[in-house]
């Protein structure tokens, strides 16, 4: 038997923000932010609205498209980095949101892998009979990170004062990596199915804690004490800090290597996929990983410049739109692949049932 994924859902939130928005607060242009990243819009939560929500809507579409109840659901599993609250993290609000009851709920911290995490965790739980029914669910709210959170009312329309000249100083200062985020979240529905050959066929999950600062919000945390302070505030260390350049170099060699793994794993080969579910960090270092893989865009799809990068959100969103467009059709052989902070990345071999 194999463990097949039976429905998929996603929700982002409807306040949109485009480069030209961008470029009205912070000092840059469409054209840069498009050609450094491939991002030209994302979707931002609005006040009070958390992760937590954003899954419950994807997982409960989710639920409906592979044809279930909530009560079929007996395990979920959560991947976030933006939890709404910082303890406990969001399963149990998405468990309670979505009315599952009192089911087994995991919470993952992998960042931009979490989503590929947790469907290796669902395989596992599975496949020892664990689960008959998982819910794997990637969610992010980045807005409360966003330097320019502060000027979305005058970007909407909401408001005619524009950003101080301070407020567009430090918006400047984090442009590198506050344009590329967006957020969003994806779910799939995962269950047993009668044919071996369905379903997820191996996996190759990785860890390498010597890049722990590839990708880094330093605070708070407790190796301070107290944990969070105004110091801590004023310097800014709440904020996210990216060495973009290694980055880059790890993701394009490290995701082509795991997906390579995975197939050896199986008996096959690069020539065999008919699609590469690849993490959303940047239009420019999917390309360069479909490169290093030698195969065509079309096999290694885009959706980058619509959402920007919404981590654990992205392989879920990606996969739901391809899904719903038909461009996963029954025998497809799928790999799921991710590179993300911690350093964690892998990849996950995947075969579409013939017959849903």
């Amino acid at each position: 038997m194999g463990n097949v994924i039976t429905g998929t859902g996603r929700f982002v939130p409807d306040r949109r923000i485009t480069n030209e928005d961008l470029s009205r607060v912070m000092d840059t242009n469409p054209e840069w932010i498009e050609r450094r990243s491939g991002v030209k819009t994302r979707y931002i939560a609005a006040p009070g609205v958390g992760p937590s929500d954003l899954a419950a809507a994807a997982g409960a579409a989710a639920v409906d498209d592979a044809g279930l109840t909530v009560d079929d659901v007996d395990v979920l599993i959560t991947a976030t980095m933006t939890p709404d609250s910082f303890a406990p993290g969001i399963a149990p609000l998405v468990q309670t949101k979505m009315g599952l009851g009192p089911v087994a709920a995991h919470d993952i911290r992998q960042q931009c892998s979490g989503f590929l995490y947790g469907l290796d965790l669902a395989d596992a739980l599975l496949s020892s009979g664990k689960a008959t029914t998982a819910l794997v669910v990637g969610a992010e709210v980045h807005a409360g990170y966003q330097p320019w959170i502060e000027s979305v009312p005058f970007l909407l329309g909401q408001s005619d004062t524009p950003p101080t000249a301070e407020q567009y100083e430090r918006n400047t200062q984090y442009r590198a990596w506050s344009v590329l985020f967006g957020d969003g979240a994806g779910a799939a529905i995962l269950q047993r199915d009668a044919n071996p050959t369905a379903g997820i066929i191996a996996s190759r999950l990785f860890t390498d804690g010597t890049h722990f600062d590839l990708i880094h919000v330093p605070a708070p945390g407790f190796t301070r004490q107290p944990y969070l302070s105004l110091d801590v505030i004023d310097a800014d260390l709440h904020m996210p800090t990216m060495k973009g350049r290694e980055l880059f170099r790890q993701a394009v060699t490290l995701m082509p290597q795991a997906v390579e793994a995975v197939l050896a794993d199986a008996g096959l080969a690069v020539a065999d996929l008919d699609v590469v579910v690849a993490h959303q960090a940047n239009a420019r270092i999917v390309d360069a990983a479909r490169k290093q893989l030698g195969v065509d865009a079309e096999v290694v799809p885009i959706n980058i410049d619509r959402y920007g990068n919404t981590t654990a959100g992205t392989l879920p969103i990606l996969f739901d739109e391809l899904r719903r467009d038909g461009k996963i059709q029954p025998g497809a052989l799928v790999a799921f692949t991710a590179f993300g902070a911690g350093a964690h990345w892998g990849a996950v071999l995947y075969r579409e049932p013939e017959a849903r």
